[in-house]
């Protein structure tokens, strides 16, 4: 059962304007959202007087808004400015409240870029695919020759995006970028898994056959495929696929079709989780 929460002050008649996620947020709680969700929009610029006086004046808050105030007399941090808010609502558990602090602390020292690759990998590990693939792809547009290092690592993860999305092509496109640029072995172990998955079986070998440089790692790529195949078929998956093998062949058709509606259903829900952020 999910936490029940308290809804403070009031919905305001007109938001606040944050414009680093972008967004628009018309009560405290909408706002808390953000900076558990969005962790690497809690820099210098949300310490905002104006939000203070919006969450007094539109959200019937006035002790926040105190409270906030008078922290910026005190050179008060960003993450306290923050943790303030988070506090008053009530609004995370102990866990989200350490994600955030986790991410404020290793953001010290790092440049523009950096935080970039750190907000988009934050967003990658929490499954939120689309918005990562935005913050991947524009960062790496933008990258100068000075960060080049960042290239290798940025092109990785959007292999790893794009082959979670199922769209392979795309994945080796981003894998082989990687691997050419560094040669680093779990690239080229990602670029030919990504190729064997688009390939038919044939045409992967009859490549694998004219590039004796991939050798090694295709190897590799066997070796994970082998042990990926028994990790499955331990699985409650492939004991629920078994089940429905034994309906169909003992001619129980309507258990078989409602439990293939079923599970096709369970997959096409969270595909679409994936892709809608």
């Amino acid at each position: 059962m999910g936490r029940i929460l308290l809804c403070m002050g009031k919905y305001a008649a007109h938001p606040y304007c944050i414009d680093s996620v972008p967004a628009n947020v018309y009560c405290v709680e909408e706002l808390c959202y953000l900076f558990v969700s969005n962790p690497f929009m809690i820099d210098r610029d949300i310490m905002d007087k104006n939000l203070a006086k919006w969450l007094d004046e539109e959200c019937g808050l006035s002790e926040l808004s105190h409270q906030l105030l008078s922290l910026f007399n005190r050179g008060t941090q960003p993450g306290v400015f923050v943790s303030t808010i988070l506090d008053y609502v009530n609004y995370c558990t102990p866990e989200e409240k350490k994600k955030i602090e986790d991410v404020l602390q290793n953001n010290i020292g790092l440049n523009g870029y950096e935080k970039r690759k750190r907000q988009a990998d934050f967003l990658l590990k929490n499954k939120r695919y689309s918005q990562a693939l935005d913050e991947y792809d524009g960062l790496l547009r933008e990258l100068p020759e000075t960060e080049s290092a960042l290239k290798p690592p940025v092109c990785h993860n959007m292999g790893v995006i794009y082959a979670s999305l199922y769209q392979f092509e795309m994945a080796v496109r981003y894998f082989k970028r990687a691997y050419d640029m560094t040669g680093n072995e779990e690239s080229g172990i990602s670029y030919l898994a990504a190729k064997r998955l688009h390939l038919s079986e044939n045409a992967y070998i009859d490549f694998i056959a004219r590039h004796g440089e991939y050798h090694g790692l295709s190897l590799q790529v066997e070796k994970r495929l082998k042990e990926a195949k028994g990790e499955f078929e331990a699985s409650q998956e492939n004991r629920m696929l078994t089940a429905l093998k034994f309906y169909k062949e003992e001619g129980n058709v309507a258990s078989y079709y409602e439990d293939i509606d079923r599970i096709i259903m369970k997959k096409e829900d969270e595909y679409r989780e994936l892709v809608m952020d």
